[in-house]
């Protein structure tokens, strides 16, 4: 029997749901209605070129401020870093709703570091290495949190090797570019893990919010959201490998 204050609870869960569903449906449209026919930005299967610029003109309010305030880039970069934990800190605690929000908040500050670093003039070599390192970072903190969330579960080794597999698609570009090599290829760049990430926890905790655990597995759809996204960047990442490979191999010794 469900008490008055479950079921305000899930009531509530199915507001919010219903609100970015309503509210991401209404400004995607509007975006495609306003932009068709323009040139996008680069995309993938997963996100593609015409989520992208909606998600960019989304940020450009605080992309201006940043401009105008003269944020620097190594600002916004520790900020992204001081987020990261604060992911991972939610995460092991299983906060798992609170926790999907702040990290897309720390990928949209990724997002727009390096283009408030142009218009700035606020590039450098030194900004550029600190930014890759601090990247990586991030992308280990979140998925260490929900290692520790999932401690006692064997959900920790899909969280381990979405982890792994995350580090080897990053070293891939890193160590092709300096091998004179391109590697933009994969389903999975940072981006796209991100989303995948951020909004499956968010979901995945609503959704138990309303119909609660599934098949007596807790947080089971989360756990289907991690175990698909170990499988897609270990994929991305034995894409990036091949690619490389090939490439290399066209590519005369000095």
């Amino acid at each position: 029997m469900s008490t008055p204050n479950s079921t305000f609870d899930e009531a509530f869960a199915i507001l919010i749901l219903a609100f970015i569903a309503v509210t991401a449906s209404v400004s995607i449209g509007s975006h495609r209605r306003r932009t068709a026919g323009a040139t996008a930005t680069g995309g993938s299967l997963v996100l593609g070129p015409g989520i992208r610029n909606w998600y960019l003109e989304n940020l450009q309010p605080f992309e201006e401020l940043c401009v105008r305030w003269r944020v620097s880039p190594t600002t916004l970069t520790g900020a992204q870093l001081a987020g990261s934990v604060v992911v991972a800190a939610c995460y092991a605690r299983g906060m798992l709703f609170t926790g999907g929000w702040l990290l897309l908040l720390t990928g949209s500050l990724d997002a727009i570091d390096g283009r408030v670093a142009r218009r700035i003039n606020g590039s450098s070599l030194r900004g550029a290495f600190l930014d890759s390192i601090i990247d990586r970072y991030a992308d280990s903190f979140s998925l260490l949190g929900l290692a520790a969330f999932f401690h006692d579960s064997w959900v920790m080794w899909a969280v381990l090797l979405a982890m792994l597999g995350g580090l080897i698609v990053s070293y891939t570009r890193a160590r092709a570019e300096g091998l004179g090599a391109d590697c933009r290829v994969g389903l999975l760049q940072r981006p796209e893990r991100y989303v995948i990430l951020g909004f499956g926890t968010i979901f995945g905790a609503l959704a138990e919010r309303l119909t609660g655990p599934i098949a007596a597995q807790p947080h089971a759809l989360v756990s289907v959201v991690i175990i698909g996204l170990a499988f897609l960047v270990n994929l991305t990442a034995i894409q990036r490998v091949v690619h490389v490979w090939r490439s290399l191999a066209e590519t005369p010794h000095a």
